[in-house]
């Protein structure tokens, strides 16, 4: 990755201008000077872009925690392709790296007006040097330590009109009067002129009112819902104490055991895993068992513990659900807790369902359970369409529910699309070693008839399906109780039709 970001970089950041080091040459980094510069650091975010196995863009920042400010996203670096600079790949790469958080300031030094709009963009906010200039002590002051090219020698005008760096890096000019003029085809320019050696000071700040978003905007910000989902659940500090519903592993366990026909010696593959409870209690029973996880500091838990235990029966692998192929087959699964809904996109859920049953063995069980859509619907007090009224998602008031609590129907902290009927939640991580992040999560809810529809178009068998709450699978709730969070599906995999398996017959 290192090579290809110095690849990158070499050839398309830009040229040296008549007073740089190789006048007219391509300015040059190699993967050394990348790695040693701006990656050693534990507070480094990296996102890179790829197109028909290429990349295309990279980012590099900074994220710093300042004394009663907050934390500041500094982006050291930001190169794209000079193809695709107009695909907004720049914009996408720092969103990724701080999504919807609300930092103290987002900011980077550069030359380049793209970058400039990349910047605003991704934080939803206009680069204003009089809102720099109020802030301009704290974040002067954080890039002596942050870029070598901020240093306290180093001439910085910073008005109300213009925000400039001298960094005597001498980059070639010539096509800057034509990148200004493609910049500012939607909105003014506000930093000021810039001649060689000196770069823009920009930066946005919490402050500031935020711009209005368009629905191609928003949608174009959700395309890494999965990454985001998968950060999210990562960053879930899952404990019985905390997160009541994960207390009830041995119960649920007995009900998998009891309902899916699990004895000593059989296998079961628990799909999502997470770090292991329901796995680690069956192995503890005797039942040979394969864990699957996408996030890998939940599948080391589950080995951990899993040795502390001395349990020789079960494996935990990191991988992800909808197309790991394991090359076995289980005489039953589970699938619990959301897995399935996780992803917004219908054909991802219904992908790792068809997965699911590919590794079971013909008239094997699979228990699975999804988020209850009729209750969330019931209870909820916000809804809108993305269509519509985009903004309402800047509006919707975050919460740090999913990591304290895992409560996700709190109606005060989620919003429904009245079109897809997906659920939008802004969720807030600020335990454990990582720097605070806030993350826009999406989810897709079922009613009963929906879950059931699903399981049939995998090619399972329905047995049964029930409303339920988190360790009481045995007391089948109605509809209209507010305690029936989960929907629980028992499927079977069928045998195969004699047509197939004749099929000159």
């Amino acid at each position: 990755m290192l090579e290809q970001m110095a690849g990158l970089y070499s050839g398309h950041y830009g040229k040296w201008g008549g007073k740089g080091l190789h006048p007219g040459e391509q300015i040059r980094l190699s993967a050394a000077r990348i790695k040693a510069s701006w990656l050693l650091s534990r507070d480094s975010r990296v996102a890179w872009a790829t197109a028909f196995g290429q990349m295309i863009g990279y980012a590099i920042a900074v994220q710093t925690r300042l004394p009663s400010c907050g934390v500041v996203s500094w982006v050291t670096q930001l190169v794209v392709h000079e193809e695709h600079q107009h695909s907004d790949v720049g914009k996408t790469l720092l969103f990724t790296i701080w999504q919807f958080t609300d930092h103290f300031a987002w900011g980077l030094i550069t030359a380049n007006p793209y970058a400039v709009r990349a910047l605003e963009k991704a934080t939803r906010r206009r680069c204003l040097p009089a809102s720099i200039e109020k802030h301009r002590e704290v974040l002067t002051r954080l890039g002596t330590r942050i870029v070598p090219y901020a240093d306290p020698s180093r001439e910085t005008i910073i008005t109300s009109d213009e925000s400039r760096i001298n960094t005597s890096f001498f980059l070639d000019h010539s096509s800057l009067p034509e990148r200004l003029s493609k910049a500012t085809e939607r909105a003014p320019w506000r930093l000021g002129q810039l001649s060689e050696g000196w770069e823009w000071f920009a930066f946005t700040l919490r402050d500031q009112e935020q711009i209005k978003l368009a629905r191609e905007e928003i949608e174009k910000m959700l395309l890494a819902s999965d990454a985001v989902t998968k950060e999210a659940y990562s960053r879930m500090l899952v404990s019985g104490d905390t997160h009541r519903w994960a207390q009830y592993a041995t119960a649920e366990v007995t009900f998998v055991v009891e309902n899916c026909a699990v004895q000593p010696t059989k296998s079961v593959l628990d799909v999502g895993c997470g770090s292991g409870r329901h796995s680690l209690v069956l192995a503890e029973l005797g039942v040979e068992v394969v864990g699957v996880d996408y996030v890998q500091r939940f599948v080391d838990e589950a080995q951990t513990e899993a040795s502390a235990r001395s349990l020789s029966n079960v494996s935990f692998i990191t991988a992800d659900c909808r197309n790991v192929d394991l090359k076995e087959r289980f005489d039953a699964a589970i699938c619990l807790y959301d897995v399935v809904g996780s992803y917004t996109n219908e054909e991802h859920n219904l992908s790792l369902l068809r997965n699911l049953g590919k590794h079971l063995k013909t008239n094997g069980h699979v228990l699975l359970s999804v988020m209850n859509m009729e209750l969330t619907e019931r209870v909820a007090r916000n809804w809108f369409s993305i269509d519509s009224d985009p903004d309402k998602l800047l509006r919707l008031q975050p919460s740090n529910k999913m990591e304290s609590s895992g409560e996700v129907f709190n109606p005060d902290y989620y919003l429904i699309d009245t079109n897809t009927k997906i659920v939008y939640r802004k969720e807030q991580f600020v335990e454990g070693d990582d720097l605070p992040v806030e993350l826009l999560v999406r989810d897709r809810r079922y009613t009963k008839e929906q879950i059931e529809d699903l399981c049939k178009q995998a090619g399972l068998d329905v047995l049964w399906s029930r409303f339920v709450r988190a360790g009481h699978w045995n007391e089948p709730l109605t509809r209209d109780d507010n305690r029936a969070k989960e929907i629980l599906v028992l499927c079977r995999k069928p045998a195969l039709p004699i047509q197939s398996l004749f099929p000159d017959a």
